[in-house]
């Protein structure tokens, strides 16, 4: 919060909102996203996979990002693989 200039200001509802609009933006990002997995050819898409196994283990990362590039890694395994079991988009609650 600016307490120099009230005019920026922000309320303790108004910054739950600006978090929440946030998480939406990025659901649906993660969700496009995940989708790339049916648009790609089979070389494509297992360099994708390898890059992101890739980042997954890069220590530049901290812990949890580096999880979240394991589980999309994963996720497009899955639906690069044709198999039909639910892969679910990474977020706060799935890791």
């Amino acid at each position: 919060m600016n307490n120099d200039n009230p005019e920026h200001a922000m309320t303790f509802g108004e910054l739950l909102e600006l978090i929440h609009d946030q998480q939406r933006r990025i659901n649906v990002l993660e969700t496009a996203f995940s989708y790339l997995a049916f648009g790609l050819e089979g070389k494509s898409c297992q360099l994708l996979i390898h890059s992101l196994k890739l980042e997954a283990n890069n220590q530049t990362y901290d812990t949890k990002t580096q999880e979240y590039f394991a589980k999309l890694a994963e996720q497009f395994e899955v639906r690069n693989s044709g198999v039909s079991e639910t892969a679910t988009i990474p977020n706060d609650h799935n890791i």
